[in-house]
């Protein structure tokens, strides 16, 4: 992707650092509309959402940020309120949540190029932030990775799609008499049924890191990871902002987690952002 500046982009240009406010403004409220509320609550959701982008373009962040996070607690989920979210916490100086936001969206539509990029750029600003520098806490296994960079929902249609062919293919072998064309059906059956194999083994992966896999966000600039869930217990080392972690057992209100290089501790709950 061709680089370009973090900036907010007004309405009618392309979409950069914040998504046109009318685009998202329109499929936000349409959904919300169509799936949940009645029309008292969705004009709720869609005042809140205006006042958001009123704000941003006016350079208030602070109240862009409390007017998006008012439509989130109305139980709007949609990768449009969540991008415009990362952008307000981004440019309010907020890291932890901005990245938080930005994976929220990526997680609801991969596809998101705008987020994704300004994902990278916020994640890169955390980096140079932090006086912590732990070898391979942030980079997931490349099973993770892979099986991130879909939907479950895309896995399934690209897995049923394969299914099928695959399936009429051998149908088509056993009637269609020999020649070029049956010649030319065995040599892609072999490459059919490895594209096949390889979707299933992605939707298995995807699901799993769905159900399994709970992830969560590290939203203050820095954390202190405690070997034990009380501020009492001796600190092992410390988190930055963005960092991504595994959570892997729960003692009331602290989380034990779990780096990508194995290391291992407890975090206060309000400290993370849930993926």
């Amino acid at each position: 992707m061709r680089a370009r500046k973090l900036n907010h982009r007004k309405h009618g240009e392309h979409r950069g650092f914040a998504r046109p406010l009318f685009y998202s403004l329109c499929s936000l409220c349409s959904l919300w509309l169509i799936c949940w509320a009645g029309p008292a609550r969705g004009d709720s959701v869609t005042e809140a959402f205006k006042k958001g982008g009123e704000a941003y373009y006016r350079g208030d962040y602070a109240a862009a940020v409390s007017a998006y996070e008012r439509v989130a607690a109305l139980g709007v989920v949609h990768e449009d309120l969540f991008y415009n979210l990362g952008n307000a916490y981004y440019r309010a100086g907020r890291l932890g949540p901005a990245i938080y936001n930005y994976e929220r969206a990526l997680q609801l539509d991969p596809d998101q190029d705008d987020a994704a990029y300004n994902l990278r750029i916020a994640r890169q600003v955390a980096e140079r932030r932090a006086a912590d520098k732990i070898e391979g806490a942030d980079r997931d296994p490349l099973w993770m990775r892979a099986t991130s960079a879909f939907t479950v929902a895309m896995l399934t249609w690209t897995f049923l799609a394969l299914y099928v062919g695959i399936f009429s293919l051998f149908i088509a072998l056993r009637f269609i008499p020999s020649g070029g064309t049956r010649a030319g059906l065995v040599a892609v059956s072999p490459f059919l049924a490895l594209a096949t194999l390889a979707a299933g083994l992605l939707l298995g992966g995807r699901i799993y890191l769905a159900e399994r896999v709970h992830q969560a966000i590290v939203l203050p600039d820095a954390v202190a990871v405690k070997e034990g869930p009380d501020p009492n217990y001796k600190t092992t080392f410390d988190v930055h902002a963005g960092l991504k972690l595994r959570l892997t057992d729960r003692d009331q209100d602290w989380l034990k987690v779990r780096l990508a290089n194995g290391l291992e501790g407890w975090v206060r709950d309000s400290d993370v952002g849930r993926l």
